[in-house]
């Protein structure tokens, strides 16, 4: 009898476990999925990926003002980054010398730069193509700050 009991708890203890553990990994899956749901897209405008700093350095010396970073794909220069899709073509246009500019989108949950993003957002607006450079210049330092030293 002590052998069947002892069977009924062990049995129980283990369902039971079965049951705590199998509700705990859909709970991450779920915080997990729904994190991705929380990314907003930005456009980043791209001068071009490199695969060596070298070269990258040789085609960054007639741009005023860039940011570049490396990653897995390589070395890339970038010129500006915004979130509204409308001022894209204002931003371009204040690089006069440069004709080749790619747009990547990319997404980020970084609320902090988004909130400052639309902020610099507001004031190319009404900007003229030096104040662009000069409001972009300080985009790049807090994509920099917020999103490539947190990751």
């Amino acid at each position: 009898m002590k052998i069947f009991k002892g069977f009924i708890i062990l049995s129980f203890i283990t369902l039971f476990g079965v049951y705590i553990g199998t509700y705990l990994y859909k709970s991450y899956l779920f915080k997990s999925n729904n994190k991705k749901l929380n990314l907003i897209k930005i456009y980043l405008l791209e001068y071009g990926v490199y695969n060596s700093y070298e070269s990258m350095d040789e085609n960054g010396k007639n741009i005023e003002n860039y940011f570049y970073y490396n990653d897995k794909e390589g070395y890339h220069i970038l010129l500006g980054i915004t979130i509204n899709k409308n001022i894209i073509n204002k931003i371009g246009e204040s690089y006069e010398k440069i004709s080749n500019i790619n747009i990547r989108e990319d997404y980020t949950d970084n609320m902090e730069f988004i909130e400052n993003l639309k902020q610099y957002d507001n004031l190319i607006i009404n900007s003229n193509n030096t104040e662009i450079l000069q409001i972009e210049k300080q985009v790049l330092g807090k994509y920099e700050d917020l999103i490539l030293n947190n990751e």
